[in-house]
């Protein structure tokens, strides 16, 4: 169910930057890259600092109040959600009033009203892993997907697609799909007379106290793998940040088949860490590690024998021109698949500080690489720096696990 969830959230994604890079000139979509890229900085604090203190602090410490604790988060999420919404449209006002032919006021203002319904959704799906109901999050993320293959439908056969209108379907998608489980969770009904309120102001602390040291690491991670497409519309323009992204899509639909698959390793490494046996976690790890590298290695061949048929597939050659570096951009999950689960078995130990090390590591490697080549080499060096941060992470990550991770204690040597 919990693959099932993810699938169907990730692939409604998937679908809209599909048809966005398919149907829209690059520009446009690469505006829409850029907004898009936006969301996903701020659901990566959003994930650390509401989602997995919730599923972690949440049924340990409340859970004889599970209606009033989720009830909390919901206002500490429009709280907070709400804020950064506001600045968005804010932004995207202020481009309609002094830059109105800037392909980049409509993402910014349909980002801006769709950021705190698509957070919402994800924090009602999180809320049903807590309650041990995870067909009930099945429900909500095919809701969604559901409403947004048929408004993509509708808006293209009207041509009224563009990223506003794009932003506005997910918008309504996700406040549907978010209200739909809030009220099969029962947190749609008035607060009732006997549940004892819980000051917001605890919920913050509680959130921070988990998610403070995380908040770093998910700015790295995020400029390692996302800062590209910033930089390519900030150096080159953003027709090259549409095609950027356009040929990174497939790589990113496979990071999403990994993000899925630790999701049911990590319980198996914690469940060796609590019972003390760090050589079945060090087994486990590895062989998570090798079996990703492989699945991701077939995908990139996959790619590279057939790169040309995908890109006539998804974006009838538009982007044919750049269509082999589909499968170059495919090299960036192999490396994420052979590092995430090190990467994890660290966060599982407690010793995520050594993990942050990797992270700035990649980051600046991004950072440097973009710059550096991006300018000379276009897009081309963009495609690099994606492939050179996530190699420079994975090379990192298993040097932090191999140095400072579990301990594999030595068999007893045999005596004569």
């Amino acid at each position: 169910m919990s693959l099932l969830d993810q699938g169907l959230t990730a692939g409604a994604g998937f679908g809209v930057n599909l048809v966005l890079a398919r149907w829209m000139p690059a520009a446009e979509y690469g505006a829409f890259a850029v907004a898009y890229s936006g969301y996903v900085f701020v659901s990566g604090f959003h994930n650390v600092l509401l989602l997995e203190p919730m599923s972690v602090v949440g049924p340990s410490r409340h859970g004889e109040r599970l209606p009033a604790y989720f009830r909390a988060q919901i206002s500490a999420h429009a709280e907070w959600v709400g804020a950064l919404s506001l600045v968005l449209c804010l932004m995207g006002l202020l481009l309609r009033r002094f830059l109105p032919d800037s392909p980049l006021m409509g993402p910014a203002l349909g980002g801006g009203v769709a950021l705190p319904f698509l957070l919402l959704l994800s924090l009602a799906r999180r809320m049903c892993y807590v309650v041990e109901r995870p067909l009930l999050a099945v429900l909500g993320s095919g809701t969604y997907a559901l409403l947004i293959l048929c408004g993509l439908a509708a808006l293209g056969y009207a041509g009224q697609l563009s990223p506003l209108t794009a932003f506005v379907l997910m918008s309504v998608g996700s406040c549907v799909a978010a209200g739909l489980l809030l009220w099969r969770l029962g947190l749609t009904k008035l607060r009732p007379d006997g549940e004892s309120k819980i000051p917001r102001l605890s919920i913050f602390r509680e959130n921070w106290g988990y998610g403070h040291w995380l908040t770093l690491t998910t700015l790295l991670s995020w400029v390692a793998v996302q800062a590209q497409v910033l930089l390519a519309a900030s150096l080159l323009g953003l027709t090259s940040a549409g095609i950027l992204r356009a040929m990174q899509l497939p790589a990113l639909a496979m990071s999403q088949v990994i993000a899925a698959t630790m999701q049911i390793v990590l319980p198996s490494i914690s469940r060796e860490l609590g019972r003390g046996d760090f050589h079945r976690l060090h087994r486990k790890v590895v062989f998570a590690s090798g079996f990703l590298t492989v699945v991701g290695c077939l995908f990139v061949v996959s790619l590279a024998l057939f790169s040309r048929q995908a890109e006539h597939f998804f974006y009838a050659g538009k982007y044919e021109r750049y269509a082999w570096l589909i499968p170059v951009l495919g090299l960036a999950p192999v490396f994420t698949g052979y590092s995430s689960s090190f990467s994890y078995a660290l966060r599982a130990l407690g010793k995520s500080r050594y993990e942050l090390f990797a992270y700035v590591l990649s980051a600046l490697t991004a950072l440097v690489s973009s710059v550096a080549l991006m300018p000379r080499w276009g897009v081309t060096g963009g495609a690099t720096s994606v492939v050179s941060s996530t190699a420079v992470l994975a090379v990192a990550i298993y040097f932090s696990y191999r140095r400072w991770g579990a301990p594999v204690p030595r068999q007893p040597a045999a005596h004569a």
